[in-house]
């Protein structure tokens, strides 16, 4: 059974649905990020799980309970959904402790409970600190605890790494995803960094303008996708000229190639080639066919702009320890599949 079943969902506000036809099914214990730019409806789709919105059309189920129809929803405190919102929103007047338990005052092995969090969040020695002591990537694990305590069917995560800067980011996508592993948990993230999606999720959810544009595991979004708007939400692309050859490969101006999508392609056919810069290579050993025009240094690698002789410009990855200079001659191959898609 899935954990959560959404059907032909929309849902707005005024009268005005700013998602439309949202269906997909989300397995029990995985994390799903629902990636989107601003606007695209994301955190509209998080509210209309959590109850504090009323499908306009279409239906929620949780673990095999409906949940939320146009006709008869369950009220949000009723769902056992449990939410940590962007900033973590903890009560400054209360500990860690009491934070935690804000949710389960009335559980009888309320002391056991905190105190297991406390530990599966590694924060034991914070038990009595306020939430002013802590530091941002603390806090948001102590919301997230909160969220965690009453057991709930449903974790809804919405941006919960916006705040934090880069380095406090890395290390909190490790600890929530240890935690929620720790804890069985099924959960769903909403973000706009294609990042923190492809590095943390089970699942991907991509949405633009209201609408579900594509589902399925962050690798085969990320090396087959569907469309170029799919392809450039999840990182950067190159889109090259492409034909059809009769046995099935693809040629480009790079020669032929395999492609990532052969069951869809079709003898003949005109498109492009989706290629990501990881996929090129430069080859010192080959007669130059490109001239290197920009160089961008992201610490682990470098993100190189060539411009072939053809006129065609692409971008490539390299590792930072390889020199590479503005307006050298160089060679580019193509060393892994693309994506063909049909024009």
């Amino acid at each position: 059974m899935s954990a959560i079943s959404v059907r032909e969902l929309s849902a707005g506000y005024g009268g005005e649905a700013v998602i439309d036809d949202i269906s997909f099914e989300l397995g029990q214990q995985q994390l799903l990020a629902i990636l989107g730019p601003s606007g695209s409806g994301k955190s509209t789709l998080l509210k209309t799980i959590a109850g504090f919105l009323t499908p306009m059309a279409g239906s929620i189920t949780l673990d095999g309970v409906l949940v939320s129809d146009t006709e008869s929803p369950v009220p949000p405190e009723k769902r056992n959904i449990g939410l940590v919102p962007q900033e973590g929103s903890l009560f400054p007047h209360l500990d860690v402790s009491g934070n935690i338990s804000f949710g389960i005052k009335r559980d009888p092995q309320k002391k056991q409970r905190v105190n297991e969090l406390l530990e599966i969040i590694n924060m034991t020695e914070y038990a009595h600190a306020r939430p002013q002591e802590l530091s941002g990537g603390q806090q948001q694990r102590v919301a997230l605890a909160r969220a965690l305590a009453p057991k709930p069917k449903l974790i809804l995560l919405d941006e919960p790494f916006t705040a934090l800067d880069t380095s406090l980011r890395a290390q909190l996508r490790e600890d929530i995803r240890s935690i929620l592993t720790m804890t069985a948990t099924t959960a769903i993230m909403v973000t706009h960094d294609q990042e923190e999606a492809l590095a943390t999720a089970d699942q991907l959810a991509v949405m633009q303008a209201g609408k579900l544009i594509a589902f399925g595991t962050p690798h085969s979004l990320y090396n087959a996708p569907r469309s170029i708007a799919v392809a450039q939400l999840l990182g950067e692309i190159n889109v090259i000229p492409a034909r059809v050859e009769a046995d099935g490969r693809v040629r480009t101006e790079f020669g032929t190639t395999d492609s990532a999508n052969p069951d869809q392609l079709i003898p003949g056919e005109q498109g492009t080639l989706i290629v990501r810069p990881e996929a090129f290579v430069i080859d010192n050993t080959l007669i130059p066919n490109a001239t290197i025009i920009d160089l961008l240094f992201h610490g682990h690698d470098s993100l190189i702009s060539v411009r072939m002789d053809s006129g065609l410009v692409v971008k490539l990855r390299e590792p930072t320890e390889v020199s590479r200079f503005p307006r050298t001659p160089c060679a580019v191959v193509v060393t892994k599949p693309g994506t063909f898609l049909s024009l």
